[in-house]
């Protein structure tokens, strides 16, 4: 018994160690090499430089895969079918989009603006279409949104002329009551409109006042001599601390922008009235229009 179990056991031994033995495979499992016709049928689905799509082929498609195509290609996938295969055959008419500028701070509203303030302006006697179709400001806003505002600025115009005429005349009659004396009541003349302002302004940027003493550049013109040394070298400082901070204040740079953007705007109304034969009637700037305090 102990020497079948041996015979048994060094069997079960020999045949683990013994290399499996090579089965049949079926002639239908067999694969043969890939020929160059499946090559070239596989290659035909894929975005290469030497592919060329048809309209045709290209409907036939779904829009998964012309997107596919689309990002191969490195385009853009969105948009509808059609736009897809335009995209992909590179009919796609790609349109400039010109940013409309805002009204609020708009060159064209601040000139409709100056024209309505102006009571001998021909705009009062023309319709929205016909101020659109005046100037090519106007012109880049479409005819529903400028109707609505040439009608908001016709009002505010109506009303602010009322106001400016009121202020005016408020003010002359306070003018009137008191005077500007011709002296201050130093009894030195005023400042802001006596020569003396220019002439230091200019010996300042000459660099004078680093030469000399207040007292000793006070004495180099007679304009200067009309103040008290007190008042003259407070001035003296204070147009060398005018002169050395202008360059670095951000409102100059802001009033020469404005400036600009003003010269621009009365440039245009000066050409939009000689073009539409402005008539200059003669208006008193306290009186408002038939046609504002109608529209009002």
């Amino acid at each position: 018994m102990y020497s079948s179990f041996k015979k048994s056991s060094r069997a079960a031994t020999l045949e683990r160690q013994s290399p499996p033995a090579t089965q049949a495979v079926p002639p239908s499992i067999i694969q043969s090499p890939p020929s160059s016709s499946n090559i070239d049928d596989d290659d035909e689905g894929e975005v290469g430089d030497d592919i060329a799509w048809t309209e045709e082929s290209l409907k036939k498609m779904k829009n998964v895969e012309l997107q596919n195509i689309l990002k191969d290609l490195g385009l853009k996938k969105s948009g509808k079918k059609a736009e897809l295969i335009d995209r992909i055959l590179g009919r796609e008419a790609v349109a400039e989009k010109k940013k409309k500028p805002k009204w609020k701070n708009s060159k064209a509203r601040a000139m409709l603006v100056r024209m309505l303030m102006d009571k001998q302006s021909n705009v009062h006697k023309m319709t929205s279409k016909e101020i659109q179709a005046s100037h090519k400001w106007f012109q880049e806003y479409d005819p529903t949104s400028f109707n609505r505002y040439v009608r908001d600025l016709r009002k505010v115009s109506t009303k602010k002329v009322a106001v400016v005429v009121e202020d005016n005349d408020i003010i002359k009659r306070e003018l009137n009551r008191f005077p500007r004396p011709s002296k201050t009541i130093r009894g030195e003349p005023f400042w802001d409109n006596h020569p003396a302002k220019l002439l230091l302004r200019e010996d300042v940027k000459a660099g004078k006042h680093l030469e000399m003493k207040p007292k000793l550049l006070r004495q180099t013109r007679s304009e200067y001599k009309e103040f008290s040394l007190e008042t003259f070298r407070a001035h003296v400082y204070q147009e060398k601390r005018h002169q050395k901070e202008l360059p670095m204040r951000i409102s100059r740079r802001n009033k020469k922008a404005q400036y600009k953007y003003d010269k621009e705007v009365k440039e245009n109304i000066s050409i939009w009235e000689i073009e539409n034969d402005c008539d200059g009637n003669d208006v008193e700037d306290d009186e408002v229009s038939d046609d504002e305090s109608e529209e009002e």
